[in-house]
């Protein structure tokens, strides 16, 4: 059964930026302390169905849709999302990330681009908009790609 994420926001940055590690907006983050019985955030395998790009209706840019698990290289995607590019290049060098997918969309008001597809997903889901500047809204349809995670001993 695939889950809706919906109203993920990412914001314009260059093509060697940050990406952000994607969970779905109602997931919410781990617990920050590493507690027996605490919930840690996961990056998992999964299945992306869709994807819809919103725009600010004023900056159109590339969206880039990767198949990665941060954490493996050293982000804290437990509590927070970032995952440097540099981190990207280390996981591509390890063959643990992989462009899944990646449009053009236009600035024009009400714009949205979408995209059905049945994409495995082994790693985990994060995302890039590259652009000179503001924001845009992604929308999909995922199954697994997330979890949390009891802490143990």
């Amino acid at each position: 059964m695939a889950d809706s994420w919906s109203g993920i926001s990412l914001t314009a940055g260059a093509s060697t930026g940050d990406l952000k590690q994607l969970f779905p907006t109602w997931f919410g983050t781990g617990d920050a302390t590493n507690n027996t019985g605490d919930l840690k955030r996961k990056a998992v395998e999964g299945t992306l169905f869709y994807a819809q790009v919103e725009t600010d209706s004023t900056n159109g840019g590339v969206i880039e849709i990767w198949d990665l698990n941060g954490e493996e290289a050293g982000a804290n995607i437990n509590t927070a999302d970032a995952v440097t590019n540099a981190q990207l290049v280390t996981l591509q060098g390890r063959g643990r990330a992989k462009l899944l997918w990646s449009q053009d969309f236009t600035a024009s008001a009400g714009a949205t681009t979408a995209s059905g597809f049945s994409i495995p997903v082994m790693f985990g889901l994060a995302a890039r908009f590259v652009g000179a500047a503001g924001t845009c809204s992604l929308n999909m349809k995922v199954s697994g790609c997330a979890r949390k995670q009891p802490i143990s001993g």
